[in-house]
């Protein structure tokens, strides 16, 4: 439940009804209710000012994505050298990486052609279908 992307989860049947929620608050077993309680939609709240974001704009860049969920690998081995590394050209279609899940292995490739500028996941990390992996510039 720490990963999933919710912070509650209620399910009831047959009468019985379990509840989990995150950050550890204890609360008592609320009545069930009968009917929807319709939810009322709330204006945004304005803040004070918006602080300006001076970022330099960069060149035309992409973001490699995992392709699958799975454990991310630079390498083929433990001992060989990384599939690419940060300053290296690669070419749209070239293998960059692996995802390991069920001892299955599968490559990541190159959506682009560019320059790795960075790598964004470091080896061994656990990561989800979408998860950026590296910046090309």
């Amino acid at each position: 439940m720490a990963q999933a992307p919710i912070a509650e989860l209620e399910i009831e049947e047959n009468g019985r009804k379990i509840r989990l929620a995150k950050g550890g608050e204890k609360r008592g077993v609320s009545p069930v209710a009968t009917a929807p309680v319709p939810v009322e939609a709330k204006a945004p709240v304005a803040s004070a000012a918006p602080s300006p974001v001076t970022t330099a704009p960069k060149a035309a860049e992409a973001i490699i994505t995992a392709p699958s969920y799975g454990v991310f690998h630079l390498a083929p081995s433990p001992d060989a050298p990384p599939y690419v590394t940060v300053g290296q050209k690669v070419e749209a279609g070239q293998q960059v990486g692996l995802l390991e899940a069920m001892k299955v292995f599968n490559p990541v490739r190159a959506t682009a052609a560019g320059v790795v500028e960075e790598i964004l996941v470091g080896a061994g990390t656990e990561v989800d279908m979408g998860t950026p992996l590296f910046r090309l510039v």
